[in-house]
């Protein structure tokens, strides 16, 4: 109970100072994370720390929550036809930018921690890959990033965070495969299981749920059955339903949120979409502090200290190697970025790690 009086708490000194936080370019899972560092068990001691599997669980199910409540409202939030318009940029950006920033990532581990096999350091390079759907949003909405930053460079990084989120399951389940981890080694069984079923299958599936909630949403809105209270619950419904349903079908439920959201927000109505803009925000807020505040709780910080510099050059490094270089060498194949250098630096450092990382490394 200490840990929710402390969360709300935080929730509604957020919200109350939300203006006065967006001014000076502070975020509030920033803010989250300071507060749980500070509450914990290695400053103030107000909240003591449990058994490791107990704190891995707790975070496991939370980051789940808040991927889910993120990944929705991006898919809500972004132009459904972002991908027909710009189909050859983005395939291209999300495809083989993930496979270069794993790369690029994996060669950071390898050159810093050489007593680390290659396996294992691909394992680390896969699950610092993806770009973080809920720091990513904290980047590209508000006042300030509408002023600053172009419409295409934000919806872009928005559907990049959306889409490789999920698609960086299989990338770390083939590093949990070529360490022997997982399915003894077998890629076989990692070909038809994790990438046909639980990726492409489940994506095919979410598309499918998606789009019959969107349409069943839009038929209630014309009979005139929704109001401004039903939107938002609505939407929460479809994106824990996604992420539910498709756990139970032991199918990959990052995936199918993001996909099946995009399908769900294109059936809806210009009415809705206006709505929808406030909804966004909400369902973000709602599980962004949380997770972050729980994270800062029991991050390990005497074993980064006894790593001493190391650490610092990893986050150093990966800051500058893991994605900059991966989209300069993409810049020729995005013809909506093409010769466009400014758009491309500002999205080659934008492109957060966060609660994606973090759950794929529970999951490992």
């Amino acid at each position: 109970m200490l840990i929710i009086f402390f969360i709300c708490l935080l929730t509604i000194l957020s919200g109350a100072f939300y203006e006065k936080i967006q001014n000076i370019s502070v975020t509030e899972p920033l803010l989250a994370l300071l507060f749980g560092v500070l509450l914990g068990p290695d400053i103030l001691n107000i909240i003591k720390s449990t058994d490791s599997h107990s704190e891995f669980q707790v975070l496991e199910i939370a980051c789940q929550f808040t991927i889910a409540m993120a990944l929705m409202a991006t898919a809500l939030r972004i132009p459904t036809h972002i991908f027909r318009k710009n189909a050859t940029s983005l395939s291209n950006l999300v495809i083989f930018g993930m496979i270069f920033m794993w790369l690029l990532g994996s060669g950071v581990f390898y050159l810093l921690i050489p007593k680390f096999s290659i396996f294992e350091c691909l394992l680390l390079g896969a699950i610092v890959t993806p770009t973080d759907p809920v720091v990513a949003s904290t980047l590209v909405t508000g006042r300030k990033a509408e002023k600053y930053l172009p419409a295409k460079v934000r919806n872009t990084l928005s559907f990049e965070a959306g889409v490789n989120d999920g698609f960086a399951y299989p990338i770390v389940l083939l590093a949990l495969y070529l360490l022997g981890a997982e399915g003894d080694g077998d890629l076989s069984q990692w070909f038809t299981e994790v990438l046909l079923y639980e990726s492409i299958l489940c994506a095919i599936l979410a598309y499918a749920v998606g789009f019959s909630c969107g349409f069943l949403m839009k038929k209630g809105h014309k009979a005139g059955f929704l109001n401004t209270k039903t939107l938002l619950s609505f939407s929460i419904a479809v994106a824990l339903l996604l992420l539910g349903g498709f756990h139970l079908l032991k199918m990959n439920p990052i995936i199918a949120v993001f996909v099946g959201g995009f399908a769900f927000a294109k059936d809806i109505t210009a009415n809705e979409d206006l709505k929808e803009e406030r909804i966004q925000e909400t369902m973000e807020r709602l599980t962004t502090v949380p997770v972050f505040f729980i994270l800062g709780l029991i991050l390990p910080w005497q074993d980064w200290f006894s790593m001493g510099w190391t650490a610092v050059w990893i986050v150093v490094l990966i800051l500058l190697f893991r994605r900059l270089p991966a989209l300069l060498l993409l810049m020729p194949v995005m013809p909506q970025f093409r010769k466009k250098i400014y758009s491309v630096l500002i999205m080659g450092w934008f492109g957060p790690i966060g609660v994606a990382a973090l759950y794929y490394a529970v999951l490992a």
